[in-house]
């Protein structure tokens, strides 16, 4: 290569100066007073300190340093968005996520953030509540001896409305359970008016004729208790492999049902987070036999009663 003189040795000057007023853009030679420069190292040079200087991104991107002196963009944002870490990695555009109870409005230069009032964010039970309940959220989507009564995903969750029954049965809905192992919290009104047998439950469902359920029951319009039934079918009652004493427990309750795999269990609390265990079966000798865990159901049994409304007012699936 000829040596530069004249204007290339200005070029080059300039370079010089440029790497000093920009310190962070690395440049691949450094020359020094009174050097010949070469024609290549100061072209190398220059492109090395065009493509630091040259912003990365398109119009209104957000600069980040890519490394090797080289800078890139995020962006141009969206309404909403943000510029998120991502550890090892360039930074992200994304916007927020909005939880339970958060509702995320997204405008030009603004981001609004406002409680929904959903269920489980406030009050003495937000730390167990979920949100609330729906026949789609719970996958209780299909009726079981619907006759007259009715289904609602109400303010204050999914409620069936069972009219009077003329013999012992319940009106369901059920669902596919999940593969377990799991455990399932719920939180269950009752609104009656009893002359005999009446309860609220969940349970399971082997989706052709049995049911194993826990509820709340009443009879003859005395005080609730808790208990564990079996049945032949919705409209054939068979048997009580638990039940507890007349203790007048306050309304609504929470129930607990759960499958380990190899045993189905049920348990009631009063506060939602402390369970009392009150019923065990292993699932190979169990009411419904080892495949026939397979649904998830909600009860009401309407026996005596004008019309029953029971109502599931969470739904905490782990």
């Amino acid at each position: 290569m000829r040596p530069l003189s004249g204007l290339g040795l200005i070029a080059a000057a300039g370079l010089l100066f440029g790497s000093a007023a920009k310190a962070q853009c690395a440049l691949p030679y450094t020359f020094t007073n009174g050097q010949t420069a070469d024609a290549t190292q100061v072209m190398a040079n220059f492109n090395a300190l065009l493509s630091c200087l040259t912003p990365g991104g398109s119009t209104n991107a957000i600069q980040y340093n890519s490394g090797g002196g080289v800078l890139g963009g995020v962006g141009p944002l969206t309404d909403g968005q943000v510029v998120i870490g991502s550890t090892g990695n360039p930074p992200q555009a994304q916007t927020l996520t909005a939880g339970t109870g958060i509702s995320i409005a997204n405008v030009a230069g603004s981001i609004t953030l406002s409680s929904t009032g959903t269920v489980g964010l406030n009050g003495l039970y937000r730390q167990v509540m979920s949100a609330t309940p729906t026949s789609t959220s719970t996958g209780l989507t299909n009726w079981l001896n619907q006759s007259a009564a009715t289904v609602s995903d109400s303010p204050t969750g999914l409620a069936i409305t069972a009219p009077i029954s003329a013999g012992t049965a319940v009106m369901a809905r059920y669902g596919t359970a999940p593969s377990p192992p799991y455990k399932i919290n719920v939180l269950v009104a009752a609104t009656r008016s009893s002359t005999y047998f009446n309860h609220v439950g969940i349970g399971w469902y082997n989706g052709s004729d049995k049911l194993q359920v826990i509820d709340l029951a009443t009879y003859s319009g005395g005080a609730n208790y808790v208990e564990v039934t079996n049945w032949n079918s919705a409209t054939s009652f068979s048997s009580t492999p638990f039940l507890t004493p007349v203790n007048a427990f306050s309304q609504p309750i929470w129930l607990q049902i759960a499958d380990d795999g190899t045993n189905v269990s049920f348990g009631f609390s009063q506060d939602g987070a402390n369970f009392l265990p009150v019923f065990t079966a292993a699932k190979s000798t169990g009411w419904l036999g080892t495949t026939g865990y397979s649904n998830l159901v909600m009860t009401v049994m309407p026996l005596g009663a004008a019309k029953t409304v029971g109502t599931l007012m969470s739904w905490a699936q782990n």
